[in-house]
C-alpha cells in the first residue's frame, strides 16, 4: 500500500536535513605539533576543542565533532568536518 503523496512528501522534508549534514562530512585525522610544555590531559584536549571551534559555528558542533583526541602517541584528534572545515584548519599556523 502506497503512502498518500502528501504523507511521502513531509517525510522527505524531514530527512533532507539529516542527509544533507551526513554527505558532506569525512573523518579527519589533525596532527598538531608536539606538545610544547607538559600539560595536563584536559588541556590537551581543550586545545583540540578551541582549533574545532575556529572552523564551526557554534561551541557544541566543535565538542561534538571531536571524535578523538590523541594525547600520549602524538598531539592531534579525529574529527568529523566538512571538506571546507578541514581546508581552513589546515591554514591555521600550528
Amino acid at each position: 500500500m502506497a503512502l498518500p503523496m502528501k504523507n511521502s512528501v513531509f517525510c522527505l522534508l524531514l530527512l533532507l536535513p539529516i542527509l544533507a549534514s551526513c554527505v558532506e562530512k569525512q573523518v579527519y585525522i589533525v596532527y598538531l605539533r608536539e606538545h610544547s610544555e607538559e600539560k595536563a590531559l584536559h588541556e590537551i584536549e581543550e586545545t583540540h576543542h578551541s582549533y574545532l571551534f575556529s572552523v564551526k559555528k557554534t561551541e557544541e558542533e566543535a565538542r561534538s565533532s571531536l571524535l578523538y583526541s590523541y594525547k600520549h602517541s602524538f598531539n592531534g584528534f579525529a574529527a568529523l568536518l566538512t571538506q571546507q572545515e578541514a581546508s581552513k584548519l589546515s591554514g591555521t599556523p600550528n
